[in-house]
């Protein structure tokens, strides 16, 4: 066999080893199949940079985008899903007091990223709320319930106001910008331009006003948390959203291209605008999420609020064990 020949071989032989190891290492990936309860937005930005940044090699992600918690929570509870990230706590709660086996495992959000904000030239604190039209969501979602708190907090009565039900964040503030509504409750990424061209005026921010109410949980039935390998998938999923959390918390502008590329309409100068002011107020789950304290004072809210009709004792809401490993875990220092 002459020299050329054997260098042939060779080539083909480690072109076929790469190929072997390739698929042994694509085979050896854990599927999770996720859904979120909304397009790609800065809720799931911790989740997005441990993707990027490599944090995520054991797993084989397949991602659904739906409208809404409670969509968001059916293919989890139809096994259609792994697990539902982002979803509104209050429809987690609503979904375990009426029978769902579900838990929530942590959260890449824990605290609320809304502002009341109000038209510049209709008034500029919580009491101008008083009689005025107020843009939400649907009835007991947190959007719709956030400003009546808010409202009874600072003593005033929302029964003189008009609750008048818009899409999502970017159609609530359209309609405060276009006259139909005075007041409304929106994200940061969709009111920062109009707040700082001084459009609006923010009445308030509800993580500063409710730093104990939580936002969101990511969540998943118990019997797939008790499977070893979706139980594996889901602690690295945990271990990297809180990595991902701390990575925004240290690098904002290359956090907020991160966010970019997944939503590529957002200007550049308004993601790294919108992160900075985000990690004034603290909002991601840098420690998994899953403080107590939150978890009670939410389910303790519901409950005030009417939307839940009886007390949920924190072990049928939380299971722990997957933050609590996940801040043992050495790659977080990393």
């Amino acid at each position: 066999m002459t020299k050329r020949m054997m260098r042939r071989l060779a080539a083909v032989l480690l072109l076929t080893c790469a190929g072997a190891l390739g698929a042994t290492s694509a085979s050896a990936q854990q599927k999770v199949r996720i859904v979120f309860p909304t397009t790609p937005t800065t809720l799931f930005l911790p989740y997005y940079v441990a993707q990027k940044k490599g944090w995520l090699p054991g797993l084989s992600i397949e991602e659904t985008y739906v409208t809404g918690d409670s969509n968001a929570i059916r293919p989890v509870l139809s096994d259609q899903a792994d697990i539902g990230c982002g979803v509104g706590t209050f429809s987690v709660l609503s979904a375990i007091e009426a029978g769902a086996d579900i838990k929530a495992v942590g959260s890449w959000s824990p605290l609320p990223d809304y502002n009341v904000v109000i038209a510049a030239d209709k008034g500029s604190s919580v009491a101008d709320l008083a009689g005025k039209v107020i843009a939400t969501s649907g009835p007991g979602a947190l959007p719709d319930q956030l400003p009546r708190i808010l409202m009874r907090k600072h003593g005033v009565d929302p029964s003189t106001s008009r609750f008048i039900q818009v899409g999502g964040h970017p159609a609530r503030l359209q309609t405060v910008l276009g006259g139909r509504a005075d007041a409304t409750l929106v994200n940061t990424v969709t009111a920062l331009d109009a707040i700082e061209s001084g459009k609006v005026k923010v009445v308030a921010k509800i993580a500063v006003e409710f730093p104990k109410l939580g936002y969101v949980w990511n969540v998943a039935r118990v019997a797939t948390l008790n499977d070893p390998k979706k139980a594996a998938a889901i602690q690295e999923l945990t271990t990297a959203g809180i990595r991902g959390s701390r990575f925004i918390m240290q690098h904002p502008d290359e956090a907020a291209a991160i966010l970019n590329e997944r939503v590529p309409t957002l200007n550049l100068d308004l993601s790294k605008r919108v992160i900075r002011d985000l990690n004034k107020d603290r909002v991601w789950g840098d420690e998994g999420g899953l403080d107590p304290v939150i978890t009670e004072f939410t389910a303790k809210t519901g409950t005030e609020l009417g939307l839940l009709k009886r007390s949920i004792d924190l072990s049928a809401i939380a299971d722990t064990r997957f933050v609590d490993a996940a801040l043992k875990d050495p790659a977080l220092e990393k």
